[in-house]
């Protein structure tokens, strides 16, 4: 019997992502740049964002422990439906103190808040389980795909502000209030496909793992199936590791990417329409690549594959500082996030894959933080880079911890093989 890649329960997470995700995308370049363009310091915009990133910080364990003890369900509904109440402040007020009590509860920009705290530790084992392990990165991979569509989405729809400003003959901020109340709307709707879960793993994988394990009990002896794959001790060791190189790839994230239409409106004075229409360019680039995921890791293994696409975009990145044309920075944004979606649908896969089930959504709150950490630092010094008109500080910080993170990745984890690349060639050759 054929394995099936999309379950019903994959099929409906990964349908609420989208829906949920498209707000995000319109978040994450119009509020950077309207700000911007009505006089905010760039410092006081890193520190809305980098809250967000200090919430998700604080609640990513402690969410992960009780998601894997409790269940998973739950927290995502709650975690899913949180953003509506950020938006619905962004729709209210330009105080700089609600905006940043909203950009804790539900996150705006990357990091997500206290909504991504409580449903990220559930969704990603959640999709984990859906499939079976030999689908688990192809499915990641469509995971990209959905991500990316939705912020492409999200940031087509920047052109709304100016619509609601010319048709209904309304004043800019009114117009920017109308949009944030219907991205809150769709927040709600989002909630819907994950009601009707059913909660049912794939039982391929169990069905294999038992085969495999009658077959050569050294995996077992050995903790392989365990998720203890390649390391004497517990899956702690992998969490530590995971958790450097998401810190270091979070404080790439924070310091540069989070605030990169800011940058581009103060570099290049464009405005939020046209900063959303290349950032949809840039996203929807992200996908065409995604198909190619599953050859590329059968060929050269999912550490190889995630280290050379981190490598290959952080040397993108280094080129955007020295173009004097913004089309030619977005240009070089976008081949950069080609990598980027690789080294993301990569990632999570192998880290699903070498922990556990029982301990996904823990090491996701574990690794998670770290990388909370590092985009609320990250964020807080890009924005006071910005704000003293340093260009190409973030720039150079930015590319030199996504170099040292991807080099970590390969360092730690080239031994660790994920159980869809474990062969018994291979187990003979490693005794």
């Amino acid at each position: 019997m054929q394995e099936r890649l999309l379950t019903h329960d994959g099929r409906l997470l990964l349908f609420s992502t989208l829906l949920n995700s498209i707000p995000v995308g319109y978040i994450n370049v119009v509020p950077l740049v309207y700000l911007a363009e009505i006089g905010y310091n760039p410092s006081i915009i890193g520190i809305i964002f980098s809250a967000s990133a200090i919430a998700n910080t604080i609640g990513l364990i402690p969410f992960g422990i009780l998601a894997d003890k409790y269940g998973r369900k739950q927290l995502l509904i709650i975690g899913t439906l949180l953003p509506c109440v950020s938006y619905v402040i962004f729709g209210l007020t330009l105080d700089p103190a609600w905006l940043t009590i909203a950009s804790i509860i539900g996150g705006v920009g990357f990091a997500g808040g206290l909504a991504s705290a409580v449903a990220t530790p559930s969704i990603i084992p959640m999709l984990a389980s859906s499939t079976s392990d030999t689908k688990r990165t192809t499915l990641f991979g469509i995971l990209q795909s959905a991500w990316a569509l939705a912020l492409t989405i999200g940031s087509l729809l920047s052109f709304l502000p100016s619509l609601f400003s010319s048709s209904f003959n309304q004043s800019d901020m009114a117009a920017h209030f109308e949009s944030y109340f219907i991205m809150s709307g769709l927040v709600v709707v989002s909630v819907i496909p994950i009601l009707f879960l059913k909660g049912q793993r794939n039982s391929v994988d169990r069905q294999t793992s038992a085969g495999v394990e009658q077959a050569f009990p050294q995996l077992s002896q050995r903790g392989i199936l365990s998720g203890r794959i390649g390391f004497a001790g517990t899956s702690w060791s992998k969490i530590a590791m995971f958790s450097i190189v998401l810190a270091l790839t979070g404080f790439g994230l924070g310091v540069l990417v989070q605030l990169l239409p800011t940058w581009y409106t103060l570099r290049y004075g464009v405005s939020e329409s046209t900063v959303g229409l290349w950032m949809a360019v840039t996203n929807l680039a992200t996908i065409i690549s995604i198909p190619i995921i599953p050859r590329i890791v059968k060929r050269r293994g999912a550490v190889s594959t995630a280290t050379a696409m981190g490598v290959f975009g952080a040397c993108i990145l280094a080129l955007m500082p020295f173009t004097a044309v913004f089309e030619i920075a977005a240009v070089l944004f976008a081949i950069r996030s080609v990598a980027t979606g690789i080294f993301w649908a990569v990632l999570q896969s192998y880290m699903m894959g070498v922990v556990s089930d029982s301990e996904r959504a823990t090491t996701i709150g574990f690794a998670y933080t770290a990388m909370g950490v590092g985009v609320s630092l990250g964020t807080l010094i890009g924005g006071e880079l910005l704000g003293a008109g340093l260009f190409i500080l973030p720039f150079v910080a930015g590319v030199i911890c996504y170099l040292v993170s991807s080099v970590a990745l390969s360092l730690f984890f080239t031994k660790v093989k994920p159980p869809e690349e474990i062969t018994p060639f291979s187990i003979r050759i490693s005794e």
